[in-house]
């Protein structure tokens, strides 16, 4: 087979010659993708959205709360966790009818129970939208209406439980503040009934102005000195509480109130407050000999610590202060010892009265205060887009994209394929290649034609109402019905090689034959019987296909009597031939056969009737007899044969002929069957004069002489 160097249009000429493979292929793996993705589709899951906005509350009561606890709001990375917390879906599974309501304790620890909760708890997720105070709450489920309802429930039970929460300290700092204004009330009335009586002993107390002033720095003093060391108690009394407490029990778990909070304090609260929140979550599951549960409560351990160091330090500090201030009251003691003691007693006796008089006023307008915010709750949360119903799952297939991709996949894979099978491909791809493989030249080029669009043109010429065998045998007849077109001129090009082949004379009896069936031959030897007739020789056409014969058919004429009659000797060979008087008698007409110039020419031998052994009457002397009497009587005599490789009638009669034609249909047969065609006939001393290639396409560019054909 030649070799080529092949080029971009060479690529473009293989591609639209298997363009078939690569458009199924194409198609074959867009189905399977599809199919693929349909059977691996998984389960389809729905996310809605919920968006809530967290906003510290920083009312009046807030920030007295705030005053009173060193607790501080928690951030909103910690709202998110709150949101996905145990009580919150808990109350969401309730909801949704997944656990009873009104269990019981021990329900509540049964794996049932948890488990349900837990699985809800997979199937929310919270998360802070940029550095906004908007939280985003996603839950997933098997349905729209499931996942909606999930988020919308998630997003109010965090937002009741949020109200219950800070609403608890609420009235915890207002049971604080009413036992502080209680002891208040009793000291005021206490101090208030001991200035009575002064007075009422002792009379008025008269100073001069010196003595006002200096009392009055002194009063300063010792009033700054009570408030050290009433703070100085509540440091001790706090730092009681917290040592007394091992943490354990949600009974022993306490705020530190405080009338000046330090920044550390607060965020050692704050901290405190969160840890204690997350045991009590873990709670529900573990005991308190959990390793989690043992982590939770070393942290909670380390941050009492830390408070109690704090305190510590503060009470050392306000021990100072105190020392301090004693000595400056023992200087004002010692400058001014001359001062009625009357006049102190009521210096103290007043300032005591004013001091409690004064806290106990704040108190009451914080009181009154708390007793609004209680009627009012505190709410830090507020929902600002509830979830609707999802209208389409989040892992829905996207089948577009499959499509294009499987297309793209199946194209690459098609192209691939295309190349594999042009490689693999057996049969002769070009006409140099035919010759170079054969070692014989390529006599003719038939191309391949449309049968529709031949049959039409066989129907614009014939009267309505023509026989199914006048179209059929038209159809197949080019030469004749239109002499003008390509087709008709690629077997008058086949003819001109035919007898530029025997210039000399000497090639007068030509064999057309093939390697299998259907691969045109006795189309191709009538068309060229035809094309010789016209150009003025006499020609004799030889049915010698004694098992299928089709040239009777093709120009419409009786089979019997035949080549069969005049071999056993039945008839005279002058007697069988047909002649143009027989093509006007048969199912061409006289019309059609005197508007076609040449046939006059044109002589048929027809196989006769079909022998029981046609094999042996070829072989025959009678044959040898024949042939020789043909030679004598026309210019040139065309046998038409069975094919070689099934048969082998042509093989025994190609060395009685002068030469012998091949017809090859292209990509019919594979390139060994050729070969092994040619070989038969050199093995039977047969001369091959060259091929004909049939039912060739062939593609024509701008460059000149680029000449390359492909086939269906």
């Amino acid at each position: 087979m030649a070799q080529y160097e092949l080029n971009v249009l060479d690529y473009w000429l293989i591609i639209r010659k298997r363009r078939y493979t690569i458009a199924l292929t194409a198609l074959l793996v867009v189905t399977f993708t599809m199919a693929l993705s349909q059977f691996l589709r998984p389960e389809p899951v729905y996310d809605a959205t919920a968006r809530i906005k967290f906003d510290r509350s920083s009312t009046v009561a807030t920030l007295l709360l705030e005053s009173l606890s060193t607790q501080s709001g928690a951030d909103i990375g910690t709202q998110t966790e709150v949101i996905k917390s145990f009580p919150v879906i808990e109350q969401v599974a309730q909801q949704l009818g997944l656990v009873d309501k009104d269990a019981s304790p021990e329900v509540r620890r049964t794996e049932a129970y948890l488990t349900a909760v837990y699985g809800l708890q997979g199937q929310v997720k919270a998360a802070q939208e940029g550095g906004t105070a908007i939280i985003k709450i996603t839950a997933s489920a098997g349905s729209g209406e499931v996942a909606q309802r999930l988020a919308n429930g998630v997003a109010e039970a965090y937002r009741l439980e949020n109200i219950k929460a800070q609403n608890r300290m609420v009235t915890e700092s207002r049971r604080f503040v009413e036992e502080q204004m209680a002891a208040l009330l009793q000291k005021l009335k206490t101090a208030e009934d001991t200035l009575l009586n002064f007075k009422q002993r002792e009379g008025k107390v008269f100073l001069d102005e010196e003595a006002k002033a200096a009392l009055a720095a002194y009063s300063g003093l010792d009033a700054e000195h009570n408030v050290v060391l009433r703070r100085q108690e509540e440091a001790l009394r706090q730092i009681a509480a917290l040592e007394s407490h091992d943490g354990q029990a949600e009974k022993s778990e306490e705020h530190v109130f405080s009338e000046e909070p330090t920044t550390l304090l607060a965020v050692l609260n704050s901290r405190l407050h969160d840890l204690r929140q997350e045991r009590a979550n873990l709670r529900v599951n573990y005991t308190n000999q959990h390793p989690t549960m043992r982590e939770v409560n070393r942290k909670i351990s380390a941050i009492k610590a830390s408070m109690v160091q704090e305190l510590e330090s503060k009470v050392k500090n306000l021990h100072t202060r105190e020392s301090a201030l004693k000595e400056q009251m023992e200087r004002y003691r010692d400058r001014y010892i001359s001062f009625p003691k009357s006049a102190l007693e009521l210096a103290r006796l007043e300032r005591d009265v004013k001091v409690t008089s004064d806290l106990h006023a704040a108190l009451s307008a914080k009181h009154q205060e708390l007793l609004v915010k209680s009627a009012q709750q505190i709410e830090e949360v507020t929902l600002i887009e509830p979830a609707v119903t999802p209208a389409a799952p989040v892992n829905k297939p996207d089948f577009g994209l499959n499509i294009i991709v499987g297309a793209m996949m199946g194209m690459v894979l098609g192209i691939v394929l295309a190349f594999a099978r042009e490689s693999f491909d057996t049969s002769i791809g070009t006409i140099e290649g035919v010759e170079e493989f054969l070692g014989a030249p390529v006599l003719g080029v038939i191309p391949q034609f449309d049968e529709v669009a031949v049959r039409e043109s066989v129907l614009e010429q014939l009267p309505p109402g023509s026989s199914k065998d006048m179209i059929e045998m038209l159809t197949k007849l080019a030469c004749l019905f239109d002499p003008k077109s390509v087709l008709a001129e690629s077997y008058r090009a086949l003819r001109t090689n035919i007898q530029f082949s025997s210039a000399n004379g000497d090639i007068k009896t030509v064999l057309f034959t093939s390697a299998g069936l259907g691969e045109g031959k006795t189309t191709t030897i009538a068309n060229v019987a035809i094309a010789l007739a016209q150009d003025g020789k006499r020609i004799v056409l030889v049915d010698a296909d004694l098992r299928r014969p089709v040239v009777h058919a093709r120009f419409g004429l009786q089979r019997e009597p035949g080549l069969a009659e005049v071999l056993v000797g039945s008839i005279g060979l002058k007697d069988a031939i047909r002649t143009v008087t027989d093509l006007m008698i048969g199912t061409l007409g006289v019309d059609r056969v005197m508007n076609s110039p040449g046939l006059d020419n044109l002589h048929i031998l027809s196989s006769g009737a079909i022998p029981a052994n046609p094999a042996e009457l070829l072989n025959s002397p009678s044959l040898l007899q024949i042939i020789a009497d043909l030679r004598k009587q026309y210019d040139v005599v065309l046998f038409d044969t069975p094919p070689i490789l099934p048969i082998s009638d042509a093989v025994m009669m190609s060395s009685k002929v002068d030469g012998v034609v091949l017809v090859y249909q292209v990509g019919r047969i594979g390139r060994n069957a050729l070969k092994r065609t040619k070989f038969l006939v050199d093995h039977a001393q047969g001369h091959i004069l060259g091929t004909v290639l049939t039912n060739v396409r062939s593609e024509i560019t701008p460059e000149y002489g680029y000449y390359r054909y492909e086939y269906k």
